[in-house]
């Protein structure tokens, strides 16, 4: 098996638990999987989800592969909490066709199965709901606000994430923008797979080769983050504007310090209650629309402090 992370409301639970374990006879369990651990957006899905599990007494179990692009664990870990007996399933996969095996797992086994962090519907599988945020409005939204805050001519790099539709609707939206509106062009796109360390390695790169940048769209905020210490040791961080996209604390912290300029904020949090409350829904024989839809925002030196 392979090594997964494993946190729930009251801690971290034993390896023995995940391999077997009695289950609470009295509590509902509900496993939440999310792609990994590595981006703190995540942290704050857990946040949301454990604040509603806890109204519902539910026993929440989180467990994640090491990392996002491992569709094997993944589905290793749902095969577990299968073979487990949990009551309903949320998953978060990077991929359509790991998504669609997760549920098909889950529908074999009567387990009620939602998918967070994504409304971009499978084309097999029977999904009781899917929980997220416009991908698209939010990479449109990042254009339109650049576009009210540069005068001039925008030279653009788009730091990408894995493959995957994540990366193709938020970079679409952007690109869906700059279509229409002359002085906004994308220069570069390159992929930094949602890693801090990564984007800051391309940025440094892709500055050299484009000195004539002067805004960054990262598709996640670790990107964000990533691309302000690449423009920063660059010395230009008063010629760049720097965007990420997410709501992570992290995020909010590098604005209010200065290394980015903002970030669209799509609710993290938002989505783990959403998540969970929609999963009640689910055990409780309630209908639910096929999409809940959470709200997203543009956060910036403005509006930060709120």
């Amino acid at each position: 098996m392979k090594k997964v992370f494993l946190i729930t409301a009251v801690g971290v639970l034993l390896s023995a638990i995940v391999c077997g374990g009695v289950q609470a006879a009295d509590k509902v369990e509900i496993a939440l999987v999310p792609p990994a651990m590595v981006s703190p957006f995540y942290q704050a899905v857990i946040q949301g989800a454990e604040e509603v599990a806890s109204k519902y007494d539910y026993d929440l179990k989180i467990l994640a592969p090491d990392r996002e692009d491992d569709a094997a664990g993944l589905l290793n870990i749902v095969e577990t909490m299968i073979s487990r007996g949990v009551d309903a399933i949320a998953v978060c996969a990077m991929d359509e066709e790991t998504s669609v095996t997760a549920v098909q797992k889950a529908n074999a086994a009567g387990i009620p199965i939602v998918l967070f962090n994504t409304l971009v519907e499978l084309p097999a599988g029977d999904v009781f709901a899917y929980i997220g945020y416009d991908q698209r409005k939010g990479g449109a939204q990042v254009a339109n606000y650049v576009l009210s805050k540069i005068s001039g001519d925008i030279k653009v790099a788009i730091i990408e994430g894995l493959p995957s539709s994540y990366t193709t609707e938020r970079a679409g939206g952007f690109n869906d923008v700059a279509a229409t509106e002359e002085r906004l062009s994308v220069v570069v796109s390159q992929a930094a797979d949602w890693e801090r360390e990564k984007a800051m390695n391309v940025v440094t790169n892709i500055l050299t080769a484009n000195p004539e940048i002067n805004m960054i769209f990262g598709l996640s905020d670790e990107m964000g983050i990533g691309a302000g210490q690449a423009v920063k040791a660059a010395g230009k961080t008063e010629d760049i504007l720097i965007m990420g996209l997410d709501g992570n604390e992290s995020a909010f912290d590098a604005i209010r310090k200065g290394l980015t300029s903002g970030t669209c904020d799509v609710n993290p949090v938002g989505i783990g209650t959403a998540t969970i409350e929609t999963i009640y829904k689910a055990l409780n024989g309630e209908s639910s629309p096929k999409k809940v839809v959470t709200d997203t925002i543009i956060v910036d030196a403005e509006n930060v402090a709120k």
